[in-house]
């Protein structure tokens, strides 16, 4: 069992950090990923009897923010029409 609520609280406090890595310009995206992916293991070990709570809780939060934040590459893509320069007048 567990001492009271300070397990949880230590990784909501991580997972903080993690939101304002997601929303700042200067993290680079692979930062983003190993501190998400520390997250999730830590979260497994302190809570084995209960594997789908990093989802339930805070991947569905970093998605969330991710799509608002961090749209991804795919929007971007070399065969996406947006990512191709318009033409003005050359």
């Amino acid at each position: 069992m567990h001492a009271g609520p300070k397990p949880f609280e230590e990784l909501e406090r991580e997972s903080r950090r993690i939101v304002g890595m997601i929303c700042s310009e200067t993290v680079r995206e692979d930062e983003i990923q190993t501190a998400i992916a520390a997250l999730r293991r830590r979260t497994g070990a302190e809570f084995p009897e209960r594997p789908q709570l990093f989802d339930e809780i805070f991947g569905r939060r970093f998605n969330r923010l991710r799509t608002r934040f961090r749209p991804g590459a795919a929007l971007f893509a070399p065969s996406s029409p947006l990512s191709t320069p318009l033409s003005l007048g050359d």
